[in-house]
């Protein structure tokens, strides 16, 4: 319930304040939140050290992780304000022929992205253009929570597909289903939620990474298109993009899988390093994950 509130709360006023006010209060916010939430700032602290390889990270940009995602958050609540125009004014570049261009051989595309900026904001950006967008999406174990972030998918016309409440099956066919009609399938690559990853180093140190782009790549020809959509000092956007990832030729299905996962963890990496305060995970990432999914 007190995530429900907070969010209502939120979105309220999200909703009658100005853009730069709302960002101003999230921050203060954030402050506070970080304050009082030792485990969380120990654990982006520990995070940070190893991508930013180095044993002292700066408490100031251990907060800046916790103020960025509250951003994310005013800009989630905000779907509603973002329009064409004001994509086309604050979203730089507004380029995305890497999608075009793979979106034109009529086998989909996959969007590799990671925890990283606004993932939520990018593909409402990528279906205001017209794309067919949909997302594999995690529940939240609130259902009024749940409720909320649906909603505002659907309003961003972002389709939702939530592996815990369809079932894996379900869920499987669903995402062929969008690369089959030739849409853009986005993909979360940095976090192994259900244990069906293989170990591969990040950042030097082994973790389980997500073979799923890498799967469903194989399985339908879809190339992957690494896609992450950034905060710039200023406030603006950009759209990071990489060239496609193609299916390998000439290997095995479990080699093509490896290789494949290992260009998609080089593709976050690179992004990662050059904005490692926009990097949210709260919790110890080399170590298994656990507890409740914001």
């Amino acid at each position: 319930m007190l995530f429900y509130l907070i969010y209502l709360i939120g979105f309220g006023l999200c909703r009658i304040l100005p853009r730069s006010v709302c960002y101003a209060v999230a921050r203060r916010a954030a402050d506070f939140s970080s304050a009082r939430s030792p485990k969380d700032l120990k654990a982006v602290r520990a995070n940070l050290a190893i991508v930013m390889q180095t044993e002292s990270v700066d408490p100031e940009q251990v907060r800046e992780v916790f103020r960025q995602f509250a951003m994310y958050l005013v800009d989630f609540f905000r779907f509603s304000w973002w329009t064409p125009e004001r994509a086309r004014r604050w979203i730089r570049p507004a380029d995305v022929d890497y999608v075009r261009q793979a979106l034109e051989k009529g086998n989909g595309v996959i969007a590799l992205t990671a925890h990283l900026g606004n993932y939520e904001l990018g593909g409402a950006v990528l279906a205001m253009r017209g794309i067919s967008v949909s997302a594999a999406v995690l529940t939240h174990h609130n259902p009024r929570v749940d409720r909320f972030f649906k909603w505002q998918r659907q309003r961003a016309h972002v389709q939702g597909i939530p592996i815990q409440e369809i079932g894996r099956k379900a869920f499987l066919e669903a995402c062929l289903s969008s690369l089959k009609h030739n849409g853009l399938l986005a993909l979360v690559g940095d976090r192994d939620f259900f244990g069906h990853g293989i170990e591969l180093p990040f950042f030097g140190k082994p973790t389980r990474i997500p073979t799923g782009p890498a799967w469903f790549s194989l399985r339908t020809g879809a190339p992957i298109v690494p896609s992450f959509l950034v905060r710039e000092r200023d406030g603006h956007f950009r759209f990071v993009l990489e060239p496609p990832i193609y299916p390998p030729e000439n290997l095995t299905r479990d080699e093509a899988i490896v290789e494949i996962t290992k260009d998609c963890v080089a593709a976050m990496e690179r992004v990662i390093r050059r904005y490692p305060t926009q990097w949210y995970l709260f919790q110890p990432f080399w170590e298994p994950v656990t507890g409740v999914i914001l």
